[in-house]
């Protein structure tokens, strides 16, 4: 991997998150309903004159009286300089909803990946190695399943059986890991199983098909008839030659999980910004979903430019135009 290589990535990692956050932009312009009059007859305790009057004079406050354009690049500039603005309904800056609520997300999706790593890959493994016996059919029916269950069915059906077997529910107040790890982690562990039972079908069949195709290399037939075990050629050559593909689709699919955060955060009342966002969508406040979207953006784009700079790292016999 050249310092070449390194840099037009860097270069086309600007363009698309300048492009995401016109979209963004544009596309909460383009939601129905002024939000100077939403906030302004919410109270509905004025007269429609001096209603109208406050209309213009939060128009002018909010800078929703200018040029969209203009609007558009004070708000960018002021979003690389982590200032959000006011949140609508929660009356502080929005800077300091992230830092709250986006650790805890965070928190989530690496427990959730650990998780659907630590049982889809030796999954996938057995399935490759038991090919076509009853073991392998099991873990095939369990991907299938992973994958066609939608991510909400799945968490309402673990909610339902803790709640009727095991009498739990949902913690009224969030445990940070700093203040308690374990009771930490018994709140993040079932939301991370939901999420982790859904990505773990696509890695477990990953990991199959790469691991069928390696063992069917010319050098792993060598060493087979070198008389060298099955188990030394499974796992000390060929799964680490077949993991590649599966380690490059985690790193991506890392970023796909903050769509599903939004679900898991709602049904299991954990509060990251997924539920943030979905509180700030009913409530219209534009400067929270706005800066928690451009977030959920840069978020995905860095870790698609981590996959991409790992992958020609680890296998340097990739060439990239």
């Amino acid at each position: 991997m050249t310092g070449r290589y390194v840099a037009r990535r860097l270069l086309l990692f600007a363009p698309t998150l300048l492009s995401a956050s016109i979209l963004i932009f544009v596309l909460l312009r383009l939601v129905p309903g002024d939000i100077a009059e939403i906030l302004v007859y919410q109270t509905g305790s004025e007269s429609s004159a001096v209603q109208e009057k406050q209309i213009r004079q939060l128009r002018a406050e909010l800078g929703l009286d200018r040029p969209v354009v203009v609007q558009y690049v004070a708000w960018l500039g002021a979003a690389f300089r982590a200032d959000f603005g006011q949140s609508y309904s929660q009356k502080r800056p929005v800077i300091e909803i992230l830092k709250e609520r986006v650790p805890r997300s965070l928190e989530l999706a690496l427990l959730t990946i650990l998780i659907a790593m630590l049982w889809a890959v030796p999954l996938g493994v057995v399935s490759a190695v038991r090919q076509n016996t009853w073991i392998d059919y099991v873990v095939r029916v369990l991907s299938i399943s992973g994958l066609s269950l939608p991510i909400f069915f799945t968490g309402v059906l673990i909610l339902y059986l803790l709640v009727r077997l095991f009498g739990w529910l949902p913690p009224l107040e969030f445990v940070s890991f700093t203040v308690s790890p374990w009771e930490n982690l018994k709140q993040l562990i079932w939301p991370a199983l939901a999420q982790a039972y859904y990505i773990s079908a696509p890695i477990t069949r990953l990991t199959r098909s790469q691991l069928l195709e390696v063992i069917r290399q010319d050098y792993v037939r060598t060493a087979r008839a070198k008389g060298l075990g099955e188990r030394a050629i499974v796992y000390r050559h060929a799964l680490s030659n077949s993991l590649l593909p599966v380690v490059t689709f985690v790193g991506w699919w890392g970023g796909r999980l903050l769509g599903g955060i939004v679900i898991v955060e709602i049904i299991f009342s954990v509060p990251g910004m997924g539920s943030a966002l979905a509180s700030a969508v009913s409530q219209r406040d534009y400067p929270a979903v706005q800066a928690m979207v451009f977030v959920m953006a840069l978020v995905f784009l860095t870790l698609n430019l981590l996959v991409d700079l790992l992958y020609a790292w680890l296998d340097p016999r990739i060439k990239y135009a």
